[in-house]
């Protein structure tokens, strides 16, 4: 009895089995020619595939393309999908995994502002009688060595950005949207003139609302290369998070923005206007001033680490007269786009090379970005003028040929209005033959500045205040630097200095028109 027992229980479960078996290749089967009917439904006739294959388990598009226009929109080697067979009874379509193989993309904004469709899926006009497509899950898909092209007509070249070897993968996409969490892995490698490097990063993504949280990092990162001239701006290294409530919150919050090694050139016309390196920047700002504000942004938590500016000077000089600062380390705790009534504590120390020594920079303070209230300490050292000349000396001043400054600056603004008591160190002056009339250093007789040094240990000491209003049009912070430094010096070597309106009579020495008009540039 036992052995038939079980001989019956064996034939059963073998059968059961059997049934099974049979069962779940039906049901792939049915899911395959369901996902080829779809396919076949949803792609009209700007959709071609070299051959389309089914198997036990899944579907594949082999050399799949797109036509937009007549000419090649989108593409890839292969594209995989395999079924969600549990989920087949239910309503809608499910897919347990789309892959990519080498998909190319191109996606453009003409001239107008418009996104342009790479993809024209050319759906038929649905009829009363046709059924309404149910809602479509993906629970993964990959993308594998992609590539994607992007393009803005309404940007002067270059206005091209590719995006390379892009490795991809995302979970829980749904169609209609959902408000709920997919995961992202991804990495890239950037081409061409407008960017170039790579980029990593990984999250979470919510669809419905944009809203985003993830760690992203860039490496070897180049900004508009420009040949010959080189980048308007590179980083070696860039890290930050990023946290998005989604489009109703209208907000984006960085935290932990690390630059190393970043590098950015700018220049600034005979006006002393800077030009900004972000091609089409004025379109921009047109945009913004027809559209609103934009979207504000947090940072909180920013690092600098060795980083480096080279500033080209229009207004100084017929040719844009460079003046670089090395060894930028900077930490702020809080910055907000568009300006807020925070407060901003920051440290800076930077170097400034020149011919026979290099100035180091050091300051510190706090700062309201929306009204400029600043309370800080400025400290700069060994800086070499031989490599300032242009900011120091005018028309008729006698050449130097070794000469430092030390500057102490006590900053203060409130209200807009600017009080920074200072104290300077003029050291180690040695002037050439002199090629003005008057002979003078800093609007005063040489010869007084030359017995000063000799007397006081090669060192003049002057105190001074730069004062005035940050809305002052007039305002300039080499002039008025350079105006109280003459006053002072010419006071400190005996010299009867009378300043009455807006000029400064120094006896035996020049005439200077614009004292008091301090510091506009420099907060432009």
């Amino acid at each position: 009895m036992e052995s038939r027992l079980r001989k019956k229980l064996l034939i059963i479960g073998a059968a059961v089995a059997v049934v099974l078996a049979v069962a779940i290749v039906v049901l792939v089967s049915q899911a395959n020619r369901l996902i080829k009917h779809r396919l076949e439904q949803a792609l009209g006739e700007n959709f071609a595939v070299e051959s389309l294959s089914l198997s036990w388990n899944k579907v594949e598009l082999n050399e799949p393309r797109f036509m937009k226009d007549g000419r090649l929109a989108a593409q890839a080697k292969r594209i995989i999908l395999k079924p969600e067979i549990l989920d087949l009874l239910k309503p809608g379509f499910s897919l347990a995994s789309v892959v990519l193989e080498e998909p190319s993309l191109t996606l453009q904004i003409d001239k107008s502002g418009q996104w342009v469709m790479p993809i024209d899926i050319g759906k038929k006009p649905e009829t009363p009688s046709s059924p309404k497509p149910g809602p479509l899950s993906v629970h993964k898909i990959e993308i594998k060595d992609g590539t994607l092209f992007f393009q803005d007509l309404r940007r002067p070249e270059p206005n091209r950005i590719e995006l390379r070897k892009i490795d991809l993968s995302l979970d829980h996409v749904a169609f209609p949207l959902k408000d709920g969490p997919s995961k992202f892995v991804f990495q890239a490698q950037l081409a061409g003139h407008l960017l170039s490097g790579s980029a990593s990063g990984s999250g979470t993504i919510h669809f419905e609302t944009l809203a985003v949280s993830g760690k992203f990092e860039g490496q070897n990162l180049v900004f508009l290369d420009g040949g010959a001239a080189g980048p308007v701006s590179r980083v070696q290294g860039m890290s930050f998070t990023a946290a998005s409530e989604g489009v109703a919150a209208k907000g984006l919050t960085l935290s932990d923005l690390v630059l190393i090694k970043p590098y950015l050139r700018l220049e600034s016309d005979r006006k002393g206007k800077i030009s900004s390196p972000l091609p089409g920047a004025a379109l921009k700002a047109q945009v913004e001033k027809k559209e609103g504000a934009a979207v504000p942004v947090v940072l909180k938590n920013l690092k600098v680490e060795g980083g480096e500016l080279l500033y080209l000077d229009g207004k100084i000089a017929r040719r844009p007269y460079p003046v670089r600062i090395t060894d930028i380390d900077l930490t702020a705790d809080h910055l907000s786009f568009p300006a807020d009534n925070r407060n901003t504590a920051w440290r800076l120390s930077a170097r400034l090379p020149g011919n026979h020594s290099t100035g180091v920079l050091t300051t510190s303070g706090n700062t309201v970005l929306k009204t400029l209230d600043t309370s800080a300490k400025i400290s700069l050292r060994n800086l070499d003028l031989t490599s300032f000349k242009p900011y120091l000396l005018k028309e008729g001043d006698v050449d130097i040929s070794r000469g430092f400054l030390d500057l102490d600056v006590d900053l203060g603004i409130r209200k807009r209005m600017l009080y920074a008591p200072s104290h300077s160190v003029l050291r180690d002056i040695q002037f050439v033959g002199g090629k003005g009339l008057a002979d003078q250093f800093l609007g005063v007789p040489r010869n007084l500045v030359v017995n000063a040094l000799k007397t006081n240990n090669n060192r003049i000491e002057i105190d001074f205040v730069l004062e005035g209003s940050l809305d002052n049009p007039q305002f300039s912070l080499r002039e008025s630097m350079v105006t109280r430094l003459t006053v002072g010096l010419a006071r400190n070597l005996g010299l009867s200095v009378i300043e009455t309106g807006g000029t400064v009579i120094i006896q035996g020495g020049r005439l200077m028109k614009g004292v008091g008009d301090v510091m506009k540039q420099i907060f432009k």
